[in-house]
């Protein structure tokens, strides 16, 4: 037992180092806690880990785990929190836990908690809950039952590959070079990696998939394995004098059949986000023009939002109403008059882009807005939350916190019959070329507990010989311990449950095939029939979702977190086989991560139907990650599917496909107020906004900035003065209510400056902020040509410098200067060029841009001169 007291640093002197836990010389370590919703999105907060098997005596301010081989238990001081984590990293237990957000009430006395066999135990303590941060991210972070991530340097790792070497432990282990899993379209890989700590005389025998394979004198080993289609576990083990001592499995995934190329990329263009600012048939067409031009093929339209409004308007089947009806503040505003998926079909078959009509199906409502739900009250899902005290409630009028999106009940008939009819009639009344299935699942594993799926559930097991007694206990039941800490308390069916939930969502989607070929068949085309789920398959049984093929079989050395879902029952409610293609969510933010995700897509599909990687735009917004993401993922994967058009730099993305470097050929600025000796950089012009950007819109882009809502905009009418400042002093205060709309009104002649950080970042908004104020005069301009000069090399003794500059809005007077000195300047056309004495070596070229007498601009570039002559110059002419 090691015993944990929260004491000043200065009673007892540091021991262990310093506080950054190192598993090797400059390995980051972090806990990453399960994200608030699991089936949208892959990852949940992240902290650091700074003591990892150290004394904390004296210290404060820190994450600390323990495992067994440090320790049999922790002492949790009153005031400290502590997780307790089992060996499959799900949280057995928490002390001094946050209930429904509010600070822990605090424990009487120390907490004496164990260190589970193969488990850990995080402790946070610091002396300030509401600020320092570190008990505050496990009180509120972990709940029982969650299932939480280690990390190493960003990549997610078992417990043993951050713990320190055990002096008493085993002196040899295996590094493995190649990725825990992978894809590959060769018939053969090369397993490669060494032993840690060899000594060439030592009795060891190393095997790699079945044979054995010999240890280099440094340590290093490399061994040819040939693979099978499809899935191959390969398994290295090392021994000593026949005994194992180490073993690690790399999972190899070889493809034998892809997409031929060009593969399809997709473009998902969601309602929330884009239905009201697209307003004419020409702003679909000028969408839609600039995807195909980037490399899209295809575009999935949202025609059903979460809320339940319709994109099209032929509704004879089910009566949806059009998404002109709402009137949420981020909502409102679609043009009535136009039916957007005719137009989308209209001009992108025009284009040669196919159009796949995308739907939220068992979504119905955020806690705000619906379009029929609250027509349909018995429609709404019934959930069993921790939040409740034990009661079943309609989603709505739940306790629990940070509710979006309110789910109907995918057991319950209408629900079904509804869902259907809306497919039905999108392919009755449009061309589609595809349907697709969104949130095509339940809600969560707290859903849905209602009547009917009571009595769905007991016919599902009457049929499989067994009597459902105590509902929902045969599921689990929800116990409160005295500090109001919920627990599951599983019950005699609760693998049964996940069975019986995916079988409805594999009914459903078999149903819907039906209709798809019969209207494939009537209009002798054939529509695809596609969905989207997340690649994080192992934790989606919690929704429903059985995206894998029915002869998928898991093997431990997937190492998922519940290996005791795989029953036979769930295994045969693998609904791929009702489907075209699948879409993948692979938002991850590593291309190996990504990477590693496409090969499970593959392990679980097997291959049957095309598997289409998808991406968060918004995750890979920097170039050159993103072209690495896209060709891993077009390597190993049947296709793209791109999240989403409101995130998309198309000029980006066209580089990215084509697997070239990408190189913005422009510089965009403004005027500081009252400055003019400086200026603001800003990134793109008349580009959707993503993350860490400062943006520039004018009427070029269309009548709004199509932006969200926690940016920080500037609009310049078009007599160059500031009307208005959106998020202006939310973003000085850092105090988000109210808080104001972007998408601003994009002023005839004029422009709007739209910045966005990082999610708590202030840097680019509180910039942008503090600067301008209503009635300020603003100028901005883009600067192009210096791209043709900076680090390149010339011959000769004076160099012709050439470019040209874009005034955006109003401006009436340009000046360019280089090197102090006014250019030469077509005031037509805006292009400047200058003549510049070259020296031998390196030569500075600054290049300053005023509109108006404001600095709006300014590039230093860097000219290298030979020193040699160049035989196409004149004579020198000191006078010219």
């Amino acid at each position: 037992m090691v015993v944990l007291v929260c004491l000043l640093a200065t009673l007892f002197p540091l021991i262990g180092g310093g506080g950054r836990a190192q598993a090797a010389t400059g390995d980051f370590i972090e806990v990453e806690a399960a994200p608030a919703d699991g089936s949208i999105v892959l990852e949940g907060p992240r902290k650091q880990i700074n003591i990892i098997n150290q004394d904390i005596a004296g210290k404060n301010d820190f994450i600390a785990l323990f495992s067994k081989s440090y320790t049999s238990s922790v002492t949790v001081p009153r005031y400290g929190v502590a997780v307790q984590v089992d060996a499959g990293n799900k949280v057995l237990k928490v002390v001094n836990p946050s209930i429904n957000g509010a600070p822990p009430v605090w424990e009487p006395n120390p907490v004496e908690l164990p260190v589970p066999e193969g488990g850990f135990v995080l402790l946070a303590l610091d002396d300030s809950y509401a600020n320092k941060g570190y008990k505050k991210y496990l009180a509120t972070n972990f709940k029982i039952g969650d299932l939480i991530k280690l990390r190493k340097n960003g990549s997610v790792v078992p417990l043993a590959d951050i713990l320190p070497t055990n002096p008493s432990g085993p002196a040899f282990s295996l590094l493995v070079s190649n990725p825990s899993m992978y894809t590959t379209l060769e018939g053969t890989t090369t397993i490669q990696g060494s032993v840690k700590n060899y000594v060439y005389d030592q009795p060891l025998a190393l095997n790699v998939g079945g044979a054995a394979t010999a240890i280099a004198p440094d340590g290093s080993f490399t061994k040819q394995v040939s693979l099978g289609e499809g899935t191959n576990y390969i398994d290295v083990v090392l021994s000593k004098s026949g005994q194992q001592i180490d073993n690690k499995s790399v999972i190899a995934y070889w493809k034998t059949k892809t997409n031929p190329a060009p593969k399809e990329v997709l473009l998902w263009v969601d309602q929330s986000t884009n239905a009201k600012n697209l307003q004419t048939s020409e702003s679909v067409l000028k969408l839609l023009t600039k995807a195909k031009e980037a490399g899209v093929t295809g575009v999935l339209f949202d025609v059903k939002g979460y809320e339940g409004f319709a994109s099209y308007k032929k509704n004879d089947l089910t009566g949806r109403p059009y998404v002109s009806n709402m009137t949420g503040v981020n909502r409102a505003g679609a043009n009535p008059d136009l039916d957007l998926l005719q137009e989308f079909i209209t001009h992108g078959h025009a284009l040669g882009l196919k159009i796949h009509a995308a739907m939220n199906v068992f979504a119905e409502g955020s806690m705000d807005e619906n379009a029929v739900l609250d027509a349909h009250p018995s429609w709404e899902e019934r959930v069993y939350r921790a939040e409740d005290k034990g009661a079943i409630v309609p989603i709505r009028q739940s306790a629990a916190p940070g509710k979006i999106v309110a789910f109907v009940n995918p057991a319950n008939d209408e629900v079904r019959d509804y869902q259907l009819k809306s497919f039905e009639e999108v392919m009755k009344n449009y061309d589609v070329d595809g349907i697709n299935l969104d949130r095509g699942r339940y809600d969560s594993d707290f859903a849905d507990f209602s009547d009917e799926s009571k009595a769905k559930f007991r016919l599902y097991l009457q049929a499989r010989g067994k009597t459902l007694e105590k509902w929902p206990d045969d599921v689990y039941k929800l116990t409160y311990e005295a500090n109001g800490q919920a627990k599951r308390v599983e019950g005699k069916y609760y693998t049964d449950w996940w069975a019986f939930r995916s079988s409805t969502i594999e009914s459903f989607t078999k149903e819907l095939r039906a209709i798809v070929d019969r209207y494939s068949a009537q209009k002798g085309k054939r529509i695809l029939m596609s969905t989207y789920v997340g690649s994080w398959y192992e934790t989606l049984y919690t929704n429903g979702i059985n995206w894998a093929s029915p002869d998928f079989r898991y093997d431990p050395r997937l190492n998922f977190p519940e290996s005791r879902i795989y029953t036979d029952d769930y295994y045969k409610t693998g609904y791929i086989r009702n489907l075209d293609f699948i879409m993948i969510g692979s938002y991850q933010k590593t291309a190996a991560e990504v990477s590693k995700y496409v090969t499970l897509g593959n392990i679980l599909t097997r291959n049957e139907i095309p598997m289409y990687a998808s991406i968060a735009l918004a995750d890979i917004a920097e170039p050159a990650l993103q072209r690495e993401v896209f060709q891993a993922s077009l390597k190993n994967s049947d296709g793209l599917m791109l999240f989403e058009y409101s995130l998309a730099n198309f000029d980006i993305i066209k580089a990215s496909l084509e697997d070239r470097e990408y190189v913005k050929s422009y510089q965009l600025g403004f005027s500081k107020p009252g400055d003019g000796a400086s200026f603001i950089e800003g990134d793109f012009v008349d580009v959707n906004r993503g993350e860490a950007i400062i943006n520039v819109y004018t009427n070029d882009y269309g009548t709004n900035t199509n932006t969200g809502t926690y940016g920080v905009e500037i609009s310049v009418d078009g007599t160059g003065k500031v009307v208005d400042t959106r998020n202006k002093r939310q973003a000085i205060d850092w105090v988000w209510t109210p808080i104001q709309l972007n998408n601003s009104p994009i002023p005839q002649g004029g422009f709007v400056i739209s910045a966005m950080d990082k999610s708590g970042v202030k840097t680019r908004r509180q910039l942008i902020a503090n600067t301008y104020s209503i009635g300020d005069e603003v100028r901005a301009a883009v600067l192009h040509g210096f791209r043709d000069y900076d680090g390149k090399t010339f011959d000769g003794k004076k160099l012709e410098l050439k470019g040209s500059v874009d005034v955006l809005g109003y401006g009436k007077e340009l000046n360019v200067l280089v090197n102090g000195k006014s250019a030469k300047l077509d005031k037509k056309t805006h292009r400047f060029s200058d003549k510049i004495k070259l020296q031998a070596g390196a030569n500075p070229v600054k290049i300053e841009v005023f509109v108006d007498g404001r600095k709006t601009n300014e590039k230093t570039i860097t000219i290298t001169g030979t020193g040699k002559k160049n035989p196409n110059e004149p004579e020198d002419n000191e006078d010219e």
